[in-house]
């Protein structure tokens, strides 16, 4: 008997197949070294593993249950047709019958592992700040079917500096294919590389994207709660304004108008001590009132927002301070 490992592990760049496989060595050590080969264009993702007295035997028998099914796509090949979750029921099913079911530890859920990644990413409470680990977290939840992992990848590799052309590739494959499971968000995070670019044209089709897919089908997933839709429009009128062109979606805009107007004043009180952020949400206040609001704001607002409301040359008509 060999002791070791059964994993299963996920790649990208194939979609819908799972690997199976034994290793007697760290499972790690294992994907590291299959996502080196020259072939395969991006990295393997271990989706789970599992520990057996005799992982030879386990692997004929977890091989043998998925041929049968009719998963198998070739007799040398250790690639298998089918969602991570079910082929992980097989080895599991294995692993009971072996009595190696009590090491079993349940696979964390895509929104557990994007909360993981968050933690990474930003450092939050004793989790240490590191972006690597952040990336697996969010790789791992991708492959686990969560609608927001594309996104963070895609918005990480936007942020890189400096950006190569890989980042560039890599940042609108994970986009786009977040926008095709259906995370509508992934057109603003377009939309914002489009306008670093200084591409017009693209920008606004995202956006457009963006309203069209959030209209057809609403998803309490990747919108928790309205201050994220809020914090979109912000950058949606923000960005347009930088860019030098007119918000083209007035309606939606209107259709929140006074909870917008409400956020906007709250981010204001936030970034009290950081004058250029301040400046750059008055702008999008002043355009907010005169466009989507059918009145000036009223006096205990005007008096709220104090002397940079009087900054701005030629006030909007009805407002005084």
């Amino acid at each position: 008997m060999e002791q070791g490992w059964i994993y299963v592990l996920v790649n990208s760049s194939l979609p819908g197949l799972v690997k199976v496989g034994r290793t007697s060595r760290s499972t790690q050590e294992r994907v590291a070294e299959l996502s080196a080969a020259t072939g395969v264009p991006t990295p393997f993702v271990l989706a789970f593993d599992q520990e057996f007295e005799d992982c030879v035997a386990a692997e004929q028998s977890v091989h043998a249950e998925l041929e049968r099914r009719g998963q198998r796509i070739a007799a040398n090949r250790e690639f298998f047709r089918g969602s991570p979750a079910e082929i992980v029921r097989v080895v599991l099913e294995v692993a009971a019958a072996a009595g190696a079911g009590p090491a079993f530890t349940p696979a964390r859920s895509g929104i557990d592992l994007v909360a993981d990644g968050d933690s990474h990413l930003n450092g939050t409470g004793e989790t240490l700040q590191d972006l690597p680990d952040a990336v697996r977290c969010y790789r791992l939840a991708a492959a686990r079917g969560s609608l927001v992992a594309h996104e963070r990848l895609g918005a990480i590799f936007a942020d890189l500096t400096p950006q190569t052309r890989s980042d560039r590739r890599r940042t609108m494959r994970h986009l786009k294919e977040g926008a095709r499971r259906g995370n509508y968000f992934c057109y603003c995070e377009m939309g914002r590389v489009f306008a670093r670019d200084v591409h017009p044209e693209n920008f606004a089709k995202a956006w457009d994207l963006f309203f069209a897919r959030r209209a057809d089908s609403f998803l309490p997933e990747v919108e928790p709660g309205e201050q994220r839709y809020l914090a979109a429009l912000l950058v949606y009128i923000g960005t347009c304004l930088e860019l030098g062109v007119q918000p083209r979606h007035v309606a939606e805009l209107r259709a929140v108008a006074e909870n917008l107007l409400e956020h906007l004043l709250q981010g204001l009180d936030r970034v009290r001590d950081a004058p250029e952020a301040r400046q750059r949400l008055a702008r999008i206040l002043r355009w907010s009132y005169e466009n989507l609001s059918p009145q000036p704001p009223p006096v205990r607002e005007v008096r709220r927002l104090g002397s940079w409301w009087k900054a701005w040359r030629g006030a909007a008509p009805g407002v005084t301070a």
